[in-house]
């Protein structure tokens, strides 16, 4: 290894591997671009562990540095301490390889093996035994007419600063009360450098905060934020690595920086505290006096000693967010069984009026001469007394069906009681949103196709229309069709047979079509939008059914059913719902309707215990049904509950058109599928 003195030698990459038996070797590997390690015997390195892949990592050359990457290994590679999947090497860094701890050491000059050296492989050695959570600091090897003098002085001043920061790690990490942490690693960062001035700067909410600011003497620096150039944080922040500064009044790096020049600084460095490869904050200190005050070796150190001091941080961070909850829980806790004592005898009332209102409902509806069972869907207001008296009369014909609703009302549940009571109920009942195919595929479905009618069509396969031969074919949004398939659909209805795609001979069928559209289509045929001859063939007899704000009388009872289906389907324990809770349904309008009321209630039952109470109720409900138009009085609204409102209004609509099939609710809103399950996500909508 020895060479010439003052003779110059291309960049080499040095290792000292330490084994797990305690033996130690030192690799000189030359000028390579490449060191691998694993189990392979094709491995620069092989270690015969079980721990270390066949080939687990390797040291690459990128430029004038080296870089480790992990080649997929099972139990992964870690560089000090922390397990990465590449990462730039750092003189000193420490690589972790199953049982097998690997000492990076990049050599820009030609070596001699002098017992100096062999002193600064014993001090790191007895460092790394102590505490292996620091990362050994392997400076340059003394050059070779290094006086002996210096060169001890050099190794006891770092033997010192490893003993340092032992000590200092032992104490950050045993810390985790997180101001008394943050104050603890801004005086062991002065100690260590011997600083002038010391900043912790912390990054919350995208802003960097000043946590400490204080001096060598142990006083606080007032107005931190105008005494530092805050442009170097930022820097530091953004590119992860540390920044030293000799005489920043004359450094190039720095002419862009009006903070430098302005706060006459000298001396600088500043470190990022790192965690997993995102820099959480910055370590910030100067000597706004001298120049040249930090050494190489202080960077080292200050960089070795960071590490430590953000993974210590972001455990403080962890802990203080963990006794708030704790504490939020357990205040909340004592607040719910409060609330619990007080709210149980209204409950009991509740149920005692829920059951004499029950009684009162039955009695009232053996009353209704209704000929036809209309269980499955559930509601006793006027509103809906008069839709089963209509219902009673609609069956027993043989007419198209025209319903009009909201999206939500229960369209498709009126659609089935008609086909189920009437006489085609022992045929099919056959469904199909128009609004969810694009009219090629809604052909297809609708009538069918023969084999090579298209690509792909590879048999010959039966549409909708002759699968519900004898039964009923619902076709809801029919007002979303285009106006070629209004004319194929009139053809049904008028000839009562159809054609399949790429077929030449037509198909007599018999099926009763029911139509459902939460448009007004007797104003799109006066706007030309949907043929008036195929709105007076479907709309022989209409059924409007009401929205939900318009028969709130059937809202409590919704939401027993619905609480009482999903506790039934979660097999959970019944659950009871307070007073306020009904309260608040009853003052909500209901956008979404039914449907909207049902998504509402399964995510109560799923976040309460054994009461509902009025803070599971979400945010939309409990602030009630505020007018969507301007206030009266020029009241300004709040542009983000205003946004949200109509977001989650939109988005139900959507789910309730497309048959809650995602994908095509985003096309119908104008979004990504990703945008609206993040949306739905924000809003709780199942």
């Amino acid at each position: 290894m020895g060479s010439d003195s003052g003779a110059s030698a291309p960049p080499t990459l040095k290792l000292i591997v330490c084994l797990a038996s305690g033996e130690e070797q030192t690799l000189e590997c030359g000028d390579v671009e490449e060191f691998t390690i694993g189990r392979s015997s094709g491995a620069d390195l092989q270690l015969r562990d079980r721990l270390v892949s066949r080939n687990h990592c390797r040291i690459r050359r990128q430029g004038e540095d080296f870089r480790l990457e992990d080649l997929g290994s099972a139990n992964g590679t870690l560089l000090n301490g922390q397990r990465v999947s590449q990462r730039p090497l750092k003189r000193g860094d420490e690589i972790g390889v199953g049982h097998t701890r690997i000492f990076y050491q990049e050599m820009n000059v030609d070596l001699s093996t002098t017992d100096v050296e062999l002193r600064v492989d014993q001090m790191v050695g007895t460092a790394t035994a102590t505490q292996t959570q620091i990362a050994p600091i392997r400076p340059k090897a003394p050059p070779v007419d290094e006086d002996p003098s210096s060169a001890i002085e050099r190794l006891e001043r770092e033997r010192t600063n490893l003993f340092r920061l032992i000590r200092i790690n032992k104490g950050i990490n045993s810390e985790l009360d997180l101001d008394k942490l943050l104050h603890l690693i801004m005086e062991s960062v002065i100690e260590l450098t011997e600083a002038e001035r010391g900043f912790l700067i912390l990054k919350r909410d995208e802003e960097l905060e000043f946590e400490v600011a204080r001096n060598f003497e142990r006083e606080a620096v007032p107005h931190p934020e105008v005494e530092i150039s805050r442009s170097i944080a930022e820097e530091v922040m953004r590119q992860g690595k540390a920044l030293v500064a000799i005489n920043a009044q004359d450094d190039e790096r720095f002419r862009v920086f009006q903070s430098v020049a302005s706060l006459g600084l000298r001396s600088v460095l500043c470190v990022p505290l790192r965690v997993k490869e995102r820099a959480i904050g910055v370590v910030y200190i100067d000597n706004r006096l001298h120049k040249g005050v930090f050494r190489e070796e202080d960077v080292l150190v200050l960089e070795a000693f960071t590490d430590q001091a953000a993974i210590a941080i972001e455990n403080a961070r962890l802990v203080s967010e963990l006794t708030e909850s704790n504490t939020e829980l357990s205040e909340s806790k004592e607040r719910i069984e409060r609330l619990n004592e007080r709210l149980r005898g209204r409950v009991v009332r509740q149920e005692e009026e829920l059951q004499e209102v029950r009684a009162q409902l039955r009695d009232r509806q053996s009353q209704l001469e209704t000929k036809y069972n209309y269980q499955n869907i559930i509601g006793h207001s006027p509103r809906m007394q008069d839709i089963f008296k209509l219902l009673d009369r609609v069956i027993e014909s043989d007419f198209p069906v025209l319903i009009h609703g909201e999206s939500g009302t229960g369209k498709e549940l009126i659609a089935r009681a008609i086909h189920f009571n009437g006489p085609r109920k022992d045929e099919r009942f056959v469904f199909e949103n128009c609004a969810a195919l694009p009219d090629t595929l809604l052909e297809s479905e609708l009538f069918g196709y023969k084999r090579g009618a298209f690509t792909g069509a590879t048999k010959n396969k039966k549409g909708l229309l002759e699968l519900a031969d004898q039964g009923t074919l619902f076709l809801d949004e029919v007002g979303d069709m285009s106006t070629e398939m209004q004319k194929k659909l009139l053809r049904v209805l008028q000839e009562g047979e159809i054609r399949p795609v790429g077929g030449s001979d037509v198909i007599k069928v018999d099926v009763r079509i029911i139509a459902a559209s939460n448009k007004e289509l007797g104003t799109m045929v006066r706007e030309g939008e949907f043929r008036e001859d195929l709105y007076y063939r479907l709309n022989v007899l209409p059924v409007n059914l009401p929205p939900l704000r318009d028969r709130k009388e059937d809202v409590p009872l919704l939401a027993r059913h619905f609480l009482e289906s999903v506790c039934g389907e979660g097999k959970m324990s019944a659950k009871m719902v307070a007073p306020e809770v009904l309260d608040a349904f009853l003052d909500y309008d209901w956008p979404g309707n039914v449907r909207e009321l049902e998504n509402e209630v399964r995510r109560m039952a799923l976040m309460a215990d054994e009461l509902i109470m009025i803070e599971h109720v979400s945010e939309d409900v409990r602030a009630g049904s505020p007018e969507l138009d301007e206030p009266v009085d020029g009241e300004i609204q709040d542009l983000g509950e205003l946004v949200a409102r109509i977001e989650r209004r939109e988005i139900i609509k959507a789910l309730d058109r497309s048959d809650n099939n995602k994908s095509q609710a985003a096309a119908l809103l104008g979004i990504s599928r990703f945008t609206l399950q993040r949306k739905m996500e924000k809003y709780e909508l199942g």
